[in-house]
């Protein structure tokens, strides 16, 4: 298995706590954005990928972000025994921003 990957039962938990929120959750006004390794892009990318997606996901209080490889069609690449993985290594913002950011 890749490096930073997580499986696809982990993912669909984790997608699933995320989109249980209510609306009033702290993370609503919270959340400005993601750091997401570059590492993680190139190996989504050399999946054979034309684009990438991202799913948002909760594990426990952990804000998470998941990056899948898209095909041509504009399907998921997710499939381990290809290795098609769902990556996960992104930080959420704060605390992983730049403090001097002029979008911070």
């Amino acid at each position: 298995m890749a490096k930073n990957t997580i499986t696809l039962l982990k993912a669909q938990d984790w997608a699933n706590s995320w989109r249980s929120l209510k609306d009033t959750s702290p993370y609503v006004n919270e959340l400005k954005g993601w750091f997401v390794p570059g590492e993680d892009l190139s190996q989504v990318m050399a999946e054979g990928a034309v684009d990438s997606r991202m799913y948002l996901g909760l594990n426990g209080t952990a804000l998470k972000l998941m990056i899948v490889a898209v095909d041509a069609n504009g399907k998921d690449m997710i499939d381990e025994s290809k290795e098609w993985y769902i990556y996960d290594f992104s930080q959420p913002i704060p605390p992983a921003g730049d403090n001097n950011s002029p979008l911070n």
